[in-house]
């Protein structure tokens, strides 16, 4: 049995229309707030929410109060609406993660992604454990920023999306022209859900004593593949272009190498909050079985495309699609999606899906400087194949 004096969430349950949760009880009233406005005042321990949008996020605090009426103790809580009808294409964007920070603990909970049997936890990189629930309580948690992320596979013919059979089948055998990868690797899709948590000290205040970060003036948004070797080899064996320049660097929101990269800049205090968007293609030079080099060319960018979503002053957000190939020789195409919601006053989710193939690096900036929000390392170029699994990923922050 737990602590008598701990405040904490008991549970919470989703429901289409609605969140309800329940907490401990430890002291004589309680306040819930829900975006920063008292919703109810009372001895119960328990608060139902039925005026929600299904997929939107929410934050609650619950505030702990002696019988004086003083403030004891605090538990934030940021989670979103059930959506019913999923995202086949990317099925971590409608999955509601719940996260709830105390005093005690950081608890995050998801929505069970299909065919999953278990899922690794990370706290800053750092392994936690593993879980075969859908849930995991940190109960050591730092005074500091945090960032959490959890990790699952599975099987790409246990896929939504259509052609996960072929995907399973004729990924086997483009892992067999691929020897940066297993063959496994080839024919499994990844997923990851990361959270962005700031120092609990400070998220943890009495409402009225807790104040809201200045609003962003400006987001940017920034997404770069790039080839972090030197040289790499053409999968396609048969083409007379045998290998092709990398761009010969690592993980850098400001590296001036890359394949493609795509910039998104909205500005809140502009006339409008226009959306600008910039992308770019790097140049490709080809090599021939001698090493010679045999010829070079600029990728079109014009499937590369943007499109916003509804602005309401406090929010905006925007859809992304890329389709890019190599200009001199018959490949894959690299190919990602993206779904990003900024808010003004700091919160963010974004996600999305692509190839497991080349390196992809996602960084957001509201006014401060890049911060990453999602890296992934190239399995090969093989994998850029429709027919091998993607990564799927859904990056948030709740501070």
């Amino acid at each position: 049995m737990e602590q008598a004096d701990r405040f904490e969430i008991r549970s919470v349950v989703h429901r289409e229309g609605s969140i309800e949760f329940d907490w401990d009880d430890p002291g004589e009233s309680y306040r819930v707030y829900k975006e920063g406005r008292l919703v109810q005042e009372g001895p119960v321990c328990d608060y139902s929410d039925e005026d929600v949008m299904h997929g939107k996020m929410y934050h609650y605090a619950v505030e702990c109060l002696d019988g004086r009426g003083r403030v004891t103790d605090v538990i934030r809580m940021q989670t979103s609406a059930l959506k019913m009808k999923k995202d086949t294409a990317n099925p971590v964007r409608q999955l509601v993660v719940t996260t709830i920070v105390a005093k005690s603990q950081v608890a995050l909970s998801w929505e069970k992604i299909r065919d999953v049997e278990s899922y690794e936890v990370y706290r800053d990189g750092v392994f936690l454990g593993e879980s075969e629930g859908t849930h995991f309580i940190d109960r050591e948690v730092p005074d500091a920023p945090s960032v959490y992320s959890v990790r699952a596979t599975r099987p790409a013919q246990d896929s939504e999306e259509p052609m996960s059979s072929p995907k399973s089948v004729l990924g086997r055998i483009v892992g067999l022209f691929n020897p940066e990868s297993t063959t496994r690797e080839d024919v499994t899709e990844e997923f990851w859900l990361t959270k962005m948590i700031g120092r609990p000290s400070e998220m943890l205040l009495p409402v009225e004593e807790w104040r809201e970060p200045e609003p962003v003036a400006k987001w940017r948004f920034r997404y770069t593949t790039f080839l972090a070797e030197e040289q790499v080899g053409n999968p396609n064996i048969t083409s007379p272009n045998r290998t092709f320049d990398g761009d010969g660097r690592h993980f850098d929101p400001e590296g001036g190498s890359f394949r493609t990269r795509g910039d998104v800049t909205l500005s809140y205090t502009d006339p409008g909050c226009p959306l600008i968007f910039k992308k770019e293609a790097g140049k490709t030079v080809a090599y021939g079985i001698t090493g010679r080099k045999r010829e070079e060319g600029t990728a079109s960018i014009d499937d590369f495309t943007i499109e916003p979503l509804e602005h309401d002053g406090r929010e905006f957000g925007f859809e992304l699609e890329h389709s890019v190939g190599n200009p001199i020789t018959p490949a894959p195409t690299i190919d990602y999606e993206v779904h990003a919601v900024l808010r003004r006053h700091g919160t963010f989710e974004v996600t999305g899906y692509h190839d497991q193939a080349p390196h992809h690096e996602v960084y957001l900036d509201k006014g401060d400087g890049w911060f990453p929000i999602h890296r992934a390392e190239s399995k090969g170029l093989a994998h850029m194949s429709e027919v091998v699994a993607y990564q799927h990923w859904n990056t948030s922050n709740f501070e």
